[in-house]
């Protein structure tokens, strides 16, 4: 599967908003099956971004899982990507410059434009 990074950040948003925890059912969508969702979830876990469980049938098909909350390092995350126009800047350059990167890098590059439009701001 190939990994989505908007699914990523609209995942960790609806969790930061959540009053408790959260169905994988929540995300599906005709793009993003329960399958993808759950791929994306697990990788998630893996790089510490939230605390969630995954649950697979026999045959390792997702069944249902549940996100509990945003780790320390899923909430720094979220706070270099969360506003929209950053977002789609960062998106653009990172697609221009390299195709597709890693979550570190998306990262990265949403804080440049983000220091950048500071510096804007403040006339530099």
């Amino acid at each position: 599967m190939k990994r989505d990074i908007d699914l990523v950040r609209r995942i960790l948003i609806e969790t930061e908003k959540a009053d408790g925890p959260l169905e994988l059912d929540r995300f599906v969508t005709n793009e993003w099956p329960l399958s993808l969702v759950g791929y994306h979830v697990e990788l998630m876990i893996a790089h510490n971004l939230i605390d969630a469980t995954v649950t697979k049938d026999w045959d390792n098909t997702v069944i249902r899982g549940k996100i509990k909350a945003l780790t320390w390092d899923g909430c720094d995350y979220l706070d270099a990507v969360r506003n929209d126009k950053i977002w789609v800047k960062a998106k653009n350059v990172v697609k221009e410059a390299a195709g597709n990167t890693t979550l570190d890098l998306f990262k990265q590059t949403a804080i440049l434009v983000t220091q950048q439009a500071i510096k804007s701001c403040l006339g530099m």
